[in-house]
């Protein structure tokens, strides 16, 4: 049977996010795996927006707070299909893994729906089955002997957000040192110009007036402590 086709308003933003999303994707994704993250974000969006437009309980809220939901789903599959790759488990087992990650999402977002949950309530309570749920999967694998303890620690070990938000905030640290840089360059430089200004107009004078600053400019600070 064909699958029923999705609104376009819908179909149109997960193409938009799909689009935010492949320039963020790590350097150690290869080709195929790409495509295959690709593929399965479309599909877990598209379902849940199937579900949204069948759904009553998604059916009052508007078109903005639905692509919300949308958008939780592919954030997720997108961070735990990479979680995925750098598990050591066998590509064959993704799959299951995956859809049971759809479907503890799928029962958290509805939930909060019905209860007009507000959105950190939904992020802070979707991450935190998202992550039960996949160490669940993990642990079931090897419970079935189709991995060992070192692929079950090394899986569990996983977090692509946490990885991303590690780079994210050393980016920030750096723009803030390169700033700070910068702005301490241009004060040594005006300085600098100061400086040579009143030494070559005032000749003596100026030395002197420039030495009593300095002095006076590393005694205030001191006097203090």
């Amino acid at each position: 049977m064909e699958e029923r086709q999705l609104k376009k308003k819908y179909s149109n933003y997960i193409e938009e996010l799909i689009e935010q999303m492949i320039p963020v994707l790590p350097s150690d994704i290869n080709e195929l795996q790409k495509d295959y993250l690709i593929m399965n974000i479309r599909k877990a969006s598209v379902k849940m927006a199937l579900s949204i437009e069948d759904n009553k309980e998604f059916d009052r809220i508007d078109f903005e707070n639905q692509c919300f939901y949308i958008q939780v789903m592919a954030e997720w599959s997108f961070h735990k299909e990479i979680d995925l790759f750098r598990s050591g488990i066998p590509v064959k087992y993704w799959k299951i893994v995956m859809q049971k990650i759809w479907y503890a999402m799928w029962e958290v977002m509805f939930a909060c729906v019905k209860d007009e949950a507000p959105e950190g309530v939904v992020l802070s309570l979707v991450e935190r089955f998202v992550n039960r749920t996949y160490y669940e999967a993990v642990e079931d694998l090897k419970a079935s002997n189709i991995i060992d303890e070192i692929t079950e620690i090394q899986a569990k070990e996983q977090s692509n957000i946490k990885v991303m938000a590690q780079e994210y905030m050393l980016k920030k640290q750096i723009r803030k040192d390169i700033r700070r840089i910068i702005k301490r360059t241009v004060i040594a430089l005006g300085i600098s110009v100061i400086v040579s200004f009143l030494i070559i107009k005032y000749k003596t004078i100026g030395l002197i007036a420039v030495i009593t600053v300095l002095i006076a400019y590393i005694a205030i600070p001191a006097s203090k402590d």
